[in-house]
């Protein structure tokens, strides 16, 4: 391909040149692009592992639900002075549009609703305005100190972190679909809608699909799984479908292994798994390799050893 110039030899340069007049230079530099031009495509077609941290993230399932009443305000300051790094909040909305944190479809576990509403069974929370919810109690049932608290809304929740200068991200679940816009119209509003201040989750493929187009890059949608899920459809089949959409799966604890979490991995998902109170369970998910784990105790997880090493492999 090459040969000697017939220019003279000079002590500190030898001129090489192809024939048809291109220089080595130019040679060089074609002959690079060819070479690193299949690395790089292959390079940015491969999908993108999730990083592997030391430490999974602990999220305060309902606030720290083991402590105080779930979904109230002294649940989410308390989990808040347990350092956890997310705390959950299950959002659905009232008769006249309000969202509210809320778990169940009714009012019946978690609050006075039966006494106060005594003629409104089955007590389905979009069946009363806000107004209404305010007059229950939705503490009393977890103990008699927290007598009072109120059903929170969204709003609520941002006013008391703010005020009280908790920096606290959230961790969204859209207990319905249809009011995914309404969330990130007031988490804008908040300046809460950012990268690291919010992660999104939910049992219905179309809630995160429509939220896709309307956050941030870079703010996670997590698809919930359930056992029912499994039965009907294969792990690698489920994982392909949610990878098209999402960032990661939400694992209930009895589908937790290692299988999942490296099947995940290797589509670039990745794994929180809900909900883990067990010392040995906790221990046993952190050297696997989760990235997260959803816990009613959040300050157990400092003390297991395992959650504060690198995962095995």
């Amino acid at each position: 391909l090459f040969i000697l110039s017939s220019q003279p030899f000079h002590s500190n340069k030898v001129c090489w040149k192809q024939k048809g007049g291109m220089t080595l230079h130019r040679i060089w530099l074609y002959v690079s692009f060819l070479v690193w031009l299949p690395l790089g495509l292959a390079s940015s077609a491969a999908p993108q592992q999730p990083s592997v941290t030391r430490e999974p993230i602990i999220i305060a399932h309902r606030g720290a639900s083991g402590h105080a009443p779930e979904h109230t305000l002294a649940s989410y300051r308390l989990a808040a002075r347990m350092h956890a790094d997310y705390i959950e909040v299950d959002v659905r909305m009232t008769k006249d549009g309000k969202l509210i944190a809320m778990h169940d479809a009714t009012l019946a576990r978690t609050t006075n609703a039966e006494t106060v509403y005594p003629r409104r069974s089955p007590w389905q929370v979009g069946d009363f305005s806000l107004a209404e919810l305010k007059r229950l109690d939705a503490g009393s049932w977890f103990g008699k100190r927290f007598a009072g608290e109120p059903i929170p809304t969204l709003e609520d929740i941002i006013h008391t972190l703010k005020s009280e200068r908790i920096d606290a991200p959230l961790y969204i679940e859209l207990k319905q679909p249809g009011i995914e816009k309404s969330v990130v119209q007031l988490l804008q509003k908040h300046y809460y809608l950012q990268r690291g201040r919010i992660i999104f989750q939910s049992f219905h493929p179309e809630s995160l699909q429509t939220l896709r187009p309307l956050i941030p890059n870079g703010i996670p949608l997590i698809q919930l799984i359930g056992e029912r899920e499994t039965a009907r459809i294969s792990p690698n089949e489920l994982l392909e479908q949610v990878a098209v959409y999402a960032d990661g799966v939400g694992l209930p604890l009895s589908l937790a292994n290692q299988e999942w979490v490296d099947a995940a991995h290797s589509r670039g998902l990745i794994v929180h798994v809900y909900t883990v109170n067990n010392p040995h369970d906790l221990a046993r998910l952190c050297s696997i390799g989760v990235d997260g784990l959803f816990t009613d105790y959040p300050d157990r997880p400092a003390r297991i050893a395992a959650c504060h090493q690198p995962p095995r492999g």
